[in-house]
C-alpha cells in the first residue's frame, strides 16, 4: 500500500500540497520562458527520478490506480472498468489486466531497463485485449463507426493508425504525452510530439494538435491530481502539466489560438555534401490552425524554397482559407554554385500574423561524396554520412520499410522515409547507390538519417550466394549478410507467426541457440507448419539489443530433409550413375513451351530435366516458378540427363519462387557444364532469315555457332519472324545425338541488351555499350563503319580528366583499374563528339 512505501516526509509534502500544488520553489526559473527553452528547463527540474523496476511497477500501479470504491480492485484506463488487482495477465489473456505504456515503448525505449519504460507517470493498468488493440497507435480523433473491442472499452474508437479514448480520459492522455516529451528531452532519449502519423521505432508520437484540443476540452481532474501526488511519492518528481496546466500552451501553443507547427519527418537540417552545380532537395510540412493571414517563409541563398518542387525562390507564401486548418508541403533545396568546399548556413523563418515566428537553421557543404565499401562504411561513427552501392538481398517480408543491401564486402540496412527516396519502394535484386547518415536501432546498424538519396542502377541484379556458417558463428561479423546454416532444429512446434514477440522462434544445433525472427505478420511463412527434425536455414543476420537473429526472406529459406533418401544438390546428382535414385530440390525454370511432359529445374548448383507421368506426380502439372523436392531415377535420353520413370515423385514447396538469373556465357562455353541451366548469350544473331521452326535454326557470334531448337510445334515463337539485328538470348542448354543446342521459353527470352546505353552522334550514326554499371570490360555494339575507330576520354562528373587515350578497335576496352564511382565518357570520331554517363563498380 502507498502508506507503507512513501516516507513520512514525502507524505507531509503530499498532504500539504493537495490539488496539484507543488512544493514552494519547485518550478523556479520557468517564469518568462516559452517554447523549447521552457521544455528544456522543465526537463532539468523533473529528470533523474527514482527508478523502479518493471516488476515493481506492477505493484505500484495496484496502489496508484486503486478503485476508490473497492480496495481489492484497480481501475483500468480506456475501459474504466474495475477489476481485481490479482487478475494480472501474464500472456495477454482476455479479461485480465496488464501494464499499458500510454507512450508506446516501441516509439523510443523498447528495453525494460530504460527509465522511460518503467516511468509510472505514463504506465496505466489496462485490459489486456484493449492494450493489444491500442498497440503503438497515435492518439487522434477518428470516425465513430464502431466502439472498440465490442464493448471492452466503451466510447473508445480506433483505426489502423489512430486511437481515440473516451472523453473521460482524453485530457489525461494528452497531458501524459506532454509530460513524456518534457521529461525525456535529452541527447540520450529525445521524445517528440508530432502533428502527423508517427513512425514506429522512432522516438515520436502524434497527433499534436489533437492532444492540445483534448487537453483544453478535458481539464485536470482530482483523480489526476491524486495520482500525481502518489507518483511523486514513488519517483520523487512531479507532473508539471497537472500542477500548472498553462505550461502546455506556453510550450506547444493553444488549440484555440493561431498556431504554426513544423513537421520535419525525414528532414535533416544538415544537407551534407553537394557538389557545385548539383542540388539536393528535401521537404517538410507546415501545419497552420486558426490563422487569419498567409504563412510567409524565407531563406537565403544558396538555399531556395518551393511549393511545387519546380519554381524556386528565396521566399514563398502559403495561403489560408477562412481560418481553416492548412497543411502544405515545403520543398527546400541546397544548390551551391562555386566549387570551393565552403560551408553554408541559413535560417528558415515562418511567420504569420498572431503567431511567434517559427525558425530553424539549415546548412550544407560544397563538395563530392566518395563511394566506399559497405565494410568501410560500417566502421564509421554513428551520425556519419556514408555513400555506398549494393544489391537488395531481402524481399521486404520482415519489414515494410527496411531493406538489406550487400556489396560483396559487407551488408547494411537501409531505412528511409525521405520523399522520392523511400526504402519501401526497393525490390529484391535492385542494384542501388545510397547516401545517408548512420544510425543504430537496438544495435542494428542502419543508413537511416536524412537526407537519404537512393539511385537505382538496375533491377534484377544477381543475388550473392549465402555464406555457410554454424549457429555459433552468428555474430556482428555477419550482421546484414546472407548466411545458411545446416542441421539445426526448431525448439518450438506448431505453426509460424510473425511480428512482435510472436515472430520469435528458437533454432538449436544441440549446443548453441539463435532466434529465428519473422518480422511481419504478412510474411509468407506465417501459418505454415514449423518443421520437425533437421532443417537448413537461410536468411540475413539481424540484431536486437545484445541478441543476434536470423530472418528468412521467404518459405524457400527453410529447407527440410527427406529421411528415406539423402538430399543432394543437383550438381551432386548429375555425378551419380545412370539408374541411381536421387533426391533433389529445385525451381522450375521453363514454361512448358518446349515439351508437354518435361520440366527443367535448377537449384543454384546445376539444372536437370525431370519427367514424371504417374498420377498425382505428373510433371506436366508443374508450373514455372514452382519450388519442389523431387525423387526418381537418373536416365539418359539421347545424351540428355533426366530424372525420369514411374518412380518420379515430387512435392511442391511453394509457387512463384524467384527464378535464378541466367549465367552470361559465350557460344564456345556451351557444353555439359551448362546442360539444363539458364544461360545468357549477348550480342549474337540468327543465321537463317525467315520464321522460327521447331528445329533447324542456328545462333552465331560471328565466329562460332550453336543449334537453336524450339522443340514443340506449340511453342509461341513458331511462325514468328527471326530477328535480323544483334540480340541477347536467354535459354537453357539441351543435348541430343547431334550435340548441344539452346532452347528458349518464350518470345521474352529474345531481348535487347541488358544494361545497354545507346549513343547517337550528331550526324545520326548510333552505337551501344554495355554493361552499365561495369566492373572491368566495356563492350560496344552496332558500330557503324564510320565509327570503327573513335577516341575516349574519361572524366569525373566535375570534368577532371581521369583517363585519356583509349581507342576502340576491337569493340571492347578494359577500365578495371578505375576506382568505383560515376564517370563521364567523352567519345570523339573526327569532328563528332558525344558524352555519356558511366558507373564503375
Amino acid at each position: 500500500m502507498k502508506k507503507t512505501l512513501i516516507t513520512s516526509f514525502v507524505l507531509l509534502l503530499i498532504v500539504s500540497n493537495l490539488f496539484g500544488q507543488a512544493p514552494e520553489g519547485y518550478y523556479d526559473g520557468t517564469t518568462g520562458l516559452v517554447g523549447e527553452n521552457l521544455k528544456t528547463k522543465l526537463h532539468h527540474i523533473i529528470k533523474n527520478h527514482t527508478f523502479n523496476s518493471y516488476s515493481a511497477a506492477k505493484d505500484i500501479l495496484r496502489d496508484l490506480d486503486e478503485d476508490p470504491n473497492n480496495s481489492d480492485n484497480v481501475l483500468l484506463i480506456y475501459s474504466r472498468k474495475s477489476i481485481s488487482k490479482t487478475s494480472f495477465a501474464s500472456n495477454n489473456e482476455p479479461d485480465f489486466w496488464n501494464r499499458e505504456h500510454t507512450w508506446p515503448k516501441s516509439h523510443g525505449f523498447p528495453d525494460d531497463t530504460d527509465t522511460a519504460y518503467t516511468d509510472v507517470h505514463h504506465l496505466r493498468p489496462c485490459d489486456a485485449t484493449v492494450n493489444s488493440s491500442r498497440s503503438n497507435k497515435d492518439f487522434n480523433n477518428v470516425a465513430h463507426i464502431e466502439s472498440n473491442e465490442e464493448g471492452e472499452a466503451p466510447d473508445t474508437y480506433t483505426t489502423s493508425d489512430f486511437w481515440e479514448p473516451s472523453d473521460e480520459v482524453k485530457g489525461d492522455m494528452a497531458r501524459t504525452m506532454f509530460y513524456m516529451a518534457a521529461r525525456y528531452n535529452s541527447t540520450s532519449l529525445d521524445l517528440e510530439l508530432v502533428d502527423r502519423i508517427s513512425i514506429s521505432g522512432d522516438p515520436e508520437l502524434g497527433v499534436l494538435f489533437t492532444l492540445l484540443q483534448w487537453h483544453e476540452s478535458d481539464p485536470v481532474s482530482q483523480e489526476e491530481i491524486d495520482r500525481n501526488n502518489g507518483v511523486f511519492g514513488y519517483q520523487g518528481y512531479r507532473y508539471p502539466f497537472i500542477d500548472e496546466p498553462s505550461l502546455v500552451s506556453d510550450i506547444w501553443g493553444s488549440a484555440s489560438d493561431p498556431l504554426l507547427i513544423i513537421n520535419q519527418d525525414a528532414f535533416n537540417a544538415d544537407f551534407g555534401l553537394v557538389a557545385a552545380g548539383g542540388s539536393l532537395v528535401q521537404q517538410y510540412k507546415v501545419n497552420g490552425y486558426n490563422l487569419t493571414n498567409d504563412i510567409n517563409i524565407v531563406v537565403n541563398t544558396p538555399f531556395a524554397l518551393s511549393l511545387d518542387n519546380t519554381n524556386w525562390s528565396q521566399s514563398v507564401s502559403v495561403g489560408i482559407n477562412n481560418s481553416e486548418p492548412v497543411e502544405s508541403t515545403i520543398y527546400l533545396r541546397f544548390s551551391p554554385t562555386v566549387a570551393d568546399g565552403a560551408d553554408y548556413e541559413s535560417t528558415v523563418t515562418h511567420s504569420s500574423i498572431g503567431v511567434t515566428d517559427k525558425t530553424f537553421t539549415v546548412g550544407g557543404t560544397e563538395g563530392d561524396m566518395t563511394i566506399s565499401t559497405i565494410e568501410d562504411a560500417r566502421s564509421e561513427s554513428l551520425g556519419t554520412a556514408v555513400f555506398v552501392t549494393g544489391v537488395v538481398i531481402d524481399k521486404g517480408n520482415n519489414s515494410g520499410n527496411s531493406r538489406v543491401i550487400y556489396d560483396g564486402s559487407a551488408g547494411i540496412v537501409v531505412r528511409s522515409f525521405d520523399a522520392d527516396n523511400e526504402s519501401a519502394n526497393l525490390n529484391y535484386g535492385d542494384s542501388i547507390t545510397v547516401s545517408g547518415g548512420l544510425a543504430a536501432y537496438n544495435n542494428l546498424l542502419q543508413i537511416e538519417s536524412s537526407p537519404i538519396v537512393i539511385s537505382l542502377i538496375k533491377e534484377g541484379a544477381i543475388i550473392p550466394d549465402p555464406q555457410a556458417i554454424s549457429l555459433g558463428d552468428v555474430s556482428e561479423q555477419y550482421e546484414s549478410e546472407l548466411i545458411t546454416i545446416e542441421n539445426v532444429e526448431f525448439v518450438e512446434t506448431g505453426t509460424f507467426a510473425g511480428g512482435g514477440s510472436a515472430g520469435n522462434f528458437t533454432l538449436t544445433d544441440g549446443t548453441d541457440e539463435v532466434v529465428f525472427r519473422i518480422g511481419n505478420s504478412g510474411h509468407p511463412l506465417v501459418d505454415m507448419s514449423i518443421p520437425t527434425g533437421k532443417v537448413t536455414i537461410t536468411g540475413f543476420v539481424s540484431q536486437f539489443g545484445s541478441d543476434y537473429q536470423i530472418s528468412p526472406r521467404d518459405v524457400d529459406d527453410v529447407e527440410t530433409f527427406e529421411e528415406e533418401l539423402l538430399l543432394m544438390s543437383i550438381l551432386e546428382a548429375r555425378s551419380q550413375s545412370i539408374g541411381d535414385q536421387v533426391l533433389v530440390t529445385g525451381v522450375v525454370i521453363d514454361k512448358q513451351s518446349n515439351n508437354q511432359h518435361n520440366r527443367v529445374i535448377f537449384d543454384g548448383t546445376a539444372g536437370i530435366v525431370i519427367r514424371g507421368l504417374a498420377s498425382g506426380h505428373a510433371t506436366e502439372d508443374l508450373n514455372y516458378g514452382d519450388s519442389i523436392t523431387v525423387s526418381g531415377e537418373l536416365f539418359d535420353y539421347n545424351n540428355l540427363l533426366e530424372i525420369e520413370g514411374d518412380l518420379v515423385r515430387y512435392t511442391i514447396i511453394s509457387e512463384n519462387s524467384a527464378i535464378p538469373f541466367p549465367q552470361e556465357i559465350s557460344i564456345e562455353n556451351i557444353g555439359e557444364d551448362y546442360e539444363s541451366e539458364l544461360i545468357l548469350l549477348k550480342g549474337i544473331s540468327f543465321v537463317e532469315d525467315g520464321v522460327f521452326t521447331t528445329e533447324g535454326n542456328e545462333l552465331t557470334d560471328g565466329s562460332r555457332s550453336v543449334n537453336f531448337n524450339l522443340g514443340s510445334s506449340n511453342h509461341p515463337l513458331i511462325g514468328v519472324e527471326t530477328p535480323v539485328s544483334e540480340v541477347n538470348v536467354i535459354g537453357f542448354v539441351g543435348e541430343d545425338t547431334d550435340g548441344y543446342y539452346v532452347s528458349i521459353r518464350n518470345e521474352e527470352d529474345i531481348e535487347e541488351l541488358a544494361g545497354q546505353v545507346t549513343g547517337v552522334f550528331p550526324k545520326g550514326a548510333s552505337f551501344s555499350f554495355s554493361p552499365n554499371p561495369v566492373v572491368d570490360v566495356l563492350s560496344f555494339y552496332g558500330l557503324d563503319r564510320s565509327l570503327n575507330k573513335f577516341d575516349i576520354t574519361i572524366t569525373t562528373q566535375n570534368g577532371q580528366i581521369i583517363k585519356t587515350g583509349y581507342t576502340v578497335k576491337s569493340k571492347t576496352i578494359n577500365i578495371g583499374e578505375l576506382a568505383r564511382g560515376i564517370y563521364i565518357l567523352h567519345l570523339q570520331n573526327g569532328d563528332q563528339k558525344i558524352t555519356l554517363k558511366l558507373i564503375k563498380q
